[in-house]
């Protein structure tokens, strides 16, 4: 059975972007020293926010999620978009049914903050990969907004890199 999961990368401070939407202070750490291939080859559809969604688009060379199914939570067309990108227009949990039809391997939440929170309040989340990348950004698009109530996790384990980056692994009980 598929899992909802989180993937990100935050700074010590809680950022997952810089104030401009850019992750390019992620540049010197290589995904793929923390096993994101792995992760990545386990996926079978994505969900993202329209601010999401155009900030990769606009700024990507190259569509990086090429073959799999893209559902961008959006109430407007999206115009133009990428093989594989479907408008979501009826919330969260409607795209996440119609991911969990369309893929038996896991559902990455990429973002941002209001879609990850809108999974987490829905109780829609199975897992939490949260990178913690030894920058301090100072401000810019924090992990998380307001949750509608407090979450406890289960620690499902830490692992720590050479070059300081600490991957922190939590399951999410349902109710």
């Amino acid at each position: 059975m598929a899992s909802l999961r989180f993937y990100v990368a935050t700074s010590l401070d809680g950022f997952i972007a810089d104030e401009e939407g850019s992750i390019e202070w992620m540049g010197p750490y290589d995904a793929r020293l923390y096993g994101y291939d792995k992760f990545y080859d386990n996926v079978g559809a994505l969900i993202m926010g329209r601010r999401t969604f155009e900030l990769i688009h606009a700024t990507a060379d190259v569509w990086p999620y090429r073959g799999k199914l893209v559902y961008v939570l959006s109430s407007r067309k999206l115009g133009t978009v990428p093989e594989g990108v479907i408008a979501a227009s009826h919330g969260i949990r409607a795209a996440v049914k119609s991911a969990g039809e369309a893929t038996r391997k896991d559902i990455w939440v990429v973002g941002g903050a209001v879609t990850m929170q809108s999974a987490l309040d829905e109780g829609l989340v199975d897992l939490l990969e949260i990178f913690l990348v030894p920058i301090l950004l100072g401000r810019g698009l924090t992990l998380l907004n307001d949750l509608r109530q407090r979450q406890s996790l289960l620690f499902d384990g830490i692992e720590a890199f050479p070059d300081g980056v600490v991957k922190l692994r939590y399951l999410v009980p349902k109710a």
